[in-house]
C-alpha cells in the first residue's frame, strides 16, 4: 500500500525523542492537493504545514538502489557492484561522520532532543528527523549540507558498519521481513528488487569505505533528492537548504523492472521458517488498479477483521498481505509463518481466488469503510505523513499519496466489480513461491 509495506530499517541510535502521544491528532485528507517544487539546488521539495502539531518531520529521500548502481562492474573504489546494504551503510556513515561544521548529524539531532532514522528500500533510501518546530531550520541546513557534499570518515564508517550488522541479524529473524525480501528476489531475475536489502555477514565484510564514498557521491547529490517537511513547519525553512556546485544535474531515472517468469517454488535456508506468495501488479501510475489492490490486501489481511484473518481462527500462524505501490511494477506480497503455516496456506489461496468474484455490496461497503479508517489511522503524526508523501514522491506520483484528497477520491470510486476485475487480472496467475527453512544442525559423532 504505502512505504509501510516495504522494508524499514532501524534507528541508528536510540535517541531521546518527543512523546509519541503528543505528536498525534486526528487527520483529514489534505485539500488542495500538495505538489512538489524545485529548489535552487535542483532538489525537489514538498511542504505540508500543520501548525496544530507539536512536532515537525524533515525527511530527505533519494532514488538509490540498495545494492549499488553498477551491478555489472567488479566491486572497487569506483564501482558498487551488487552489494545489498550499501545504501543503508552509506546513509548511516554520512550521519555518523564529522562534517566540516564539526558536529555529526546524528549527534546534532540527539543534542536537540530529536529522533533520527534511516529507512532503506530496494530502490530508495530515506533519512527522517523528527524535531520540535524551533529546530527545523537548523536541521534542514544540516541534513542538506551533510548529504549534498558527503564527508565519509573512518569513525563514522565503523559505527555505521556495526549498525548494519545488527540490523541484518534482527531482520533475518523476523519472518515476514525475511520472507518478503526472499520473495522480491524470486520475483525478479535482476535489478534492485532481486538484490534485496537484508545483508549477509559476508556481504557486510565486503563493503568498504571506498564503496561508500563512491555511492554517496552519486546517490546523495541535490538533483536526486526530494525533501519533505510536515507538521509544525514553514516553507521558509527551504531557504536554508544547501546547494552544491558541480554536482550531476539530473536525478536517477525511474526504470521499470521486468518480473521473471514464474517457476517452481524456491527454497532457501534461513534463520526463520516461512512461506511467501508474490505477484507483480500495476504501476503507481495506474491509480485505479493500485488502489483496488490496496483495498484487496486490507480486506483480506487486516488484523482481526480481514477475511483471511477471521478464517484462520485459532491456528498458530502469522499471515501478512500487502500491495506495495512501487514505480513499476507494484508488488502484491503474502507471508505465512508459524507452527500452523501449512494449514494456513490453502486458506490464503482460497481467499485470494474468491476475491476475483465481486463481494456482496454490504460486505464491500463495510470493508471499504475499514480500509479508509486504517489509512487515516496511519497518517496521524508528522513522521507518518513525511514517510507517506516521501514514498509516493520517490516512486514518481506524489499527488497520489494517500494523505491527499486524490487517493480518497479514487478509493470512493471503487466498486465490487472493479476490485474483482483487478484481482482477476493480477492475482489469478501462478505466483512466485518462496519457502524459508532453518538449517539442520550438523550431525556430531558420539565419543566411543
Amino acid at each position: 500500500m504505502t512505504q509501510k509495506a516495504a522494508l524499514v530499517a532501524a534507528f541508528l541510535f536510540a535517541l531521546p525523542g518527543l512523546p509519541a502521544a503528543a505528536a498525534q491528532r486526528s487527520f483529514a485528507p489534505l485539500t488542495p492537493e500538495p505538489s512538489l517544487q524545485p529548489a535552487p539546488s535542483g532538489m525537489m521539495y514538498g511542504v505540508l504545514p500543520d501548525p496544530a502539531q507539536p512536532t515537525a518531520a524533515v525527511s530527505l529521500w533519494y532514488r538509490a538502489p540498495a545494492a549499488g548502481f553498477d551491478v555489472s562492474a567488479p566491486a572497487g573504489p569506483s564501482h558498487a557492484a551488487t552489494l545489498p546494504g550499501l545504501s543503508r551503510l552509506a546513509a548511516l556513515t554520512v550521519a555518523a561522520s564529522t562534517p566540516i561544521t564539526g558536529t555529526p548529524l546524528a549527534r546534532l539531532v540527539q543534542s536537540v532532543g530529536g529522533r533520527f532514522s534511516v529507512s532503506t528500500y530496494p530502490d530508495s533510501v530515506a533519512i527522517t528527523i523528527l524535531v520540535s518546530p524551533e529546530h527545523v531550520n537548523a536541521v534542514v541546513r544540516a541534513v542538506t549540507a551533510d548529504y549534498f557534499a558527503p564527508v565519509i570518515d573512518a569513525a563514522g564508517f565503523a559505527l555505521a558498519q556495526r549498525d548494519v550488522a545488527e540490523d541484518a541479524i534482527y531482520r533475518s529473524y523476523d519472518p515476514p521481513d525475511a520472507v518478503e525480501d526472499a520473495l522480491e528476489s524470486a520475483l525478479f531475475s535482476d535489478g534492485p528488487f532481486h538484490d534485496g536489502t537484508i545483508v549477509e555477514p559476508k556481504t557486510i565484510a565486503a563493503l568498504t569505505i571506498d564503496h561508500v564514498r563512491a555511492y554517496a557521491e552519486r546517490a546523495f547529490r541535490p538533483a536526486n533528492a526530494i525533501l519533505i517537511l510536515t507538521g509544525n513547519v514553514d516553507a521558509s525553512a527551504i531557504d536554508g537548504a544547501a546547494t552544491r556546485d558541480g554536482a550531476l544535474p539530473s536525478p536517477e531515472l525511474l526504470t521499470r523492472q521486468s518480473p521473471a517468469s514464474p517457476g517452481p517454488a524456491v527454497q532457501h535456508t534461513a534463520n526463520v521458517e516461512g512461506t511467501g506468495l508474490g505477484w507483480a501488479g500495476p504501476a503507481i501510475s495506474d491509480e485505479a488498479s493500485a488502489t483496488a489492490l490496496d483495498f484487496t490486501a486490507d480486506a483480506l489481511f487486516a488484523p482481526k477483521t480481514g477475511i483471511v484473518q477471521r478464517a484462520l481462527g485459532a491456528l498458530n500462524v502469522e499471515v501478512t498481505g500487502k500491495f506495495v505501490t512501487y514505480h513499476d511494477p507494484g508488488l502484491f506480497l503474502v507471508t505465512i509463518s508459524g507452527a500452523d503455516a501449512k494449514a494456513a496456506l490453502p486458506i490464503v489461496q482460497r481467499a485470494i481466488a474468491h476475491a476475483a468474484s465481486p463481494m456482496n455490496a454490504a460486505v464491500f461497503a463495510s470493508a471499504r469503510a475499514g480500509f479508509e479508517y486504517r489509512l487515516l489511522s496511519d497518517l496521524e503524526t508528522p513522521a507518518e505523513l513525511a514517510d507517506t508523501f516521501g514514498w509516493y514522491a520517490v516512486e514518481g506520483n506524489f499527488a497520489y499519496a494517500p494523505a491527499g484528497s486524490r487517493y480518497f477520491h479514487v478509493a470512493a470510486e471503487l466498486t465490487p466489480q472493479i476490485v474483482a476485475r483487478t484481482v482477476a487480472r493480477y492475482l489469478t496467475a501462478s505466483p512466485a513461491v518462496v519457502t524459508l527453512v532453518r538449517a539442520r544442525p550438523a550431525a556430531t559423532s558420539k565419543p566411543s
